[in-house]
């Protein structure tokens, strides 16, 4: 008898607190979600500048013919 009062005060006390848990951990993934499309936004606008700063590529030079 005591195992089975046990067991269940056990199983109320466990569902309790991941109960409380799961609430911090989406918490947790929402702001992990929300650091993430800053930083992507930001590598965006880091590509970009880079870009604009890169210079163009040279036209190699044709050998001339001698005569």
């Amino acid at each position: 008898m005591e195992i089975i009062v046990s067991f269940l005060v056990g199983a109320v006390t466990g569902a309790l607190v991941a109960r409380n848990n799961i609430k911090k951990l989406n918490v947790l993934v929402e702001e992990a979600k929300e650091l993430a499309d800053k930083a992507e936004v930001e590598l965006k606008e880091l590509k970009a500048d880079i870009a604009k700063k890169k210079k163009p590529a040279r036209k190699p030079k044709t050998p001339t013919k001698k005569k």
